[in-house]
Order: structure tokens, then C-alpha cells, then sequence
């Protein structure tokens, strides 16, 4: 019964942290992906998979913002399926966010991002930002 009342407390804290940044954070993706940047610090990590599906890592907020801009968010909506947040390692928060990316052409593509929410004196800033979008199968229905 111990383990049960320990774990309840920080359960819905993570999972509010969590749920108010996933909605901060897509909207500014979506309509001022330039200010996207002002989420991280110089020491985080943001990967993307190039072109070629090959993950690229950057940090700094100069490169950061530089990556962000270059992928053209503006022009795709993202659509959250879920967001389960966990409380983490110095009292950060991790967050796994699964959903769809949908483009002008109305093109569907799958997502799945995880972040680490490091604490700071006023809130939190994104540590690690890992995003992978999920081929589409054209012959498979899901």
C-alpha cells in the first residue's frame, strides 16, 4: 500500500506540466514557429530525421531556431493523439507525444516526440526534443 501513496502525488503534477507545454508548445510551433526557440536553452538537444531519415542533432538556440525554421511548420497542423507525461530524473518531466502532422496538400504524416522538461527559477525548458515521423504505409490500413 506504501508504494501506491507514494506514486499518486507526482503522477497528475507531471501529467499537468505536461499537458499545459504540449499546448504551448504546438500552437507557437504552428502559428510563430520562429519564437519556437525561446522553449530551449543553449544547453538542449533538438534531433530531426534529414531528408534521408538519418537523425541530426543540433543545439544552442541559434541552431535550433535555424532547424525549426528550415522544416517549415508553419505550413502542417499538428493534431495530438496523445500526450502521457512522466515525472523524471531532478524533477524534470518527460513527455511522449504521438499525433499527426497534416500539410497544406492535406498530406498525413505521423509523429511520435518525445521531450525532457529540465527545471529552471521560472518554470521549464525543453532539455531534449527527439522527433520522428512514422512512414505511411499506402497498402496497409492501420
Amino acid at each position: 500500500m506504501a508504494m501506491e501513496t507514494t506514486a499518486i502525488p507526482s503522477a497528475p503534477a507531471a501529467q499537468v506540466i505536461g499537458n499545459a507545454f504540449v499546448e504551448q508548445y504546438y500552437q507557437i510551433q504552428h502559428h510563430s514557429p520562429e519564437l519556437v526557440y525561446r522553449f530551449y536553452l543553449d544547453s538542449s538537444v533538438l534531433s530531426r530525421p534529414n531528408s534521408n531519415g538519418v537523425m541530426t542533432s543540433v543545439t544552442t538556440m541559434k541552431n535550433i531556431n535555424d532547424m525549426i525554421c528550415s522544416l517549415g511548420y508553419k505550413n502542417y497542423k499538428a493534431e495530438i493523439k496523445t500526450a502521457d507525461a512522466q515525472q523524471s530524473y531532478k524533477d524534470g518531466v518527460i513527455v511522449l507525444v504521438t499525433g499527426c502532422l497534416t500539410g497544406k496538400d492535406n498530406m498525413r504524416k505521423q509523429f511520435t516526440q518525445t521531450f525532457f522538461l529540465a527545471p529552471q527559477d521560472k518554470g521549464y525548458f525543453v532539455l531534449n526534443d527527439v522527433l520522428r515521423t512514422i512512414p505511411s504505409r499506402s497498402t496497409t490500413k492501420n
